[in-house]
Parts: structure tokens; C-alpha cells; sequence
């Protein structure tokens, strides 16, 4: 996602869940929602914790709950043929 928006590569941000700290990503960068979200308000990306948990992106995975210290990663989906 990095490299579609304008950010630095590491970003920290608050939050006890998944939704919170992308919720607080959005508040400190607004451009960052376009490549999060859909127009239906459907996460677009993929999101890692500690590069090993792939978080689903139904209401279940974005309220994962997060320890002290987890990291996020946001991937970009690429889908063609």
C-alpha cells in the first residue's frame, strides 16, 4: 500500500482490534481509505498480523483483538489472469 499512497513505510497507529488501528490509520492518513476500502465500504486489502495470522475481513476479523506489540501489515490484492 505504501507505494500507491503517500506514507512512510512503517506507520504506528492505536487501537485495541484490526478496525481500530486501520480505523486510526484513516484518521491520520484520509487518502489511505481509498485503498483500504470499496465504494461499498469492503476492505480491498490484505491484512497480516506478525506476518503469520491472515485476517479474514468479515466482522470477526476486524475485531480480532490485538496484544501489545503485534504488528500490521497491509497488502495490496492483485487478481488477473
Amino acid at each position: 500500500m505504501q507505494e500507491n499512497a503517500d506514507l512512510p513505510e512503517t506507520v504506528e497507529v492505536n487501537g485495541i482490534t484490526v478496525g481500530e488501528c486501520l480505523d486510526d490509520l484513516m484518521k491520520k492518513y484520509p487518502e489511505s481509505k481509498q485503498w483500504l476500502y470499496d465504494e461499498d465500504s469492503l476492505i480491498k486489502v490484505l491484512v497480516t498480523v506478525n506476518n503469520v495470522e491472515t485476517v479474514t475481513f468479515n466482522k470477526e476479523g476486524l475485531n480480532k483483538v490485538l496484544k501489545p506489540g503485534d504488528e500490521l501489515q497491509i497488502f495490496a490484492i492483485v487478481s488477473g489472469g
